[in-house]
Order: structure tokens, then sequence, then C-alpha cells
């Protein structure tokens, strides 16, 4: 697994948590839908640290617990 479909799981994890929808999720971070879509769908290759923050603050985890998060523990070696 790489950075980008551990983020995009980690997203849904907590969204799922949280038992909201996509959309309601986006509208508590203050992040246009379509955004936080084109994140989830692979469409965004490169998410930024202030977006993930956002979305940390919408979903109310700290940045730290987001990254503390198993799923970041075997992330594949990014540079081939």
């Amino acid at each position: 697994m790489d950075i980008q479909e551990a983020v995009i799981e980690r997203i849904n994890k907590e969204i799922m948590r949280k038992g909201i929808t996509v959309n309601e999720a986006a509208v508590r971070s203050g992040i246009p839908p379509s955004t936080l879509k084109n994140i989830l769908y692979g469409k965004s290759k490169n998410v930024g640290i202030v977006t993930i923050k956002t979305l940390c603050d919408g979903l109310e985890i700290s940045i730290q617990d987001f990254f503390e998060d198993t799923i970041f523990s075997d992330l594949e070696q990014e540079l081939k």
C-alpha cells in the first residue's frame, strides 16, 4: 500500500466511525464535497498536509491521531 491509498483508507475509516456521509464530512471540514470525493476516488494524487489537517479538524481528531493509525506502519517505499 502506498501513502495515497493509506490516506484514503484512513479518511474513509474516520467517516465510517463517525457514521456520517462524505458530504457531511466535507461540510464539517469546510472543504468542497467535490474536493473530498476527488481525494477519496484517487483523482487527487498529492493531498496536502493542510487539507489533511482541515479534514482532521472537521472530523474532530488530531492530526497525530490520524497518522498514528497502524495503516501507516507498513507503507511501501515511495521511491523505487
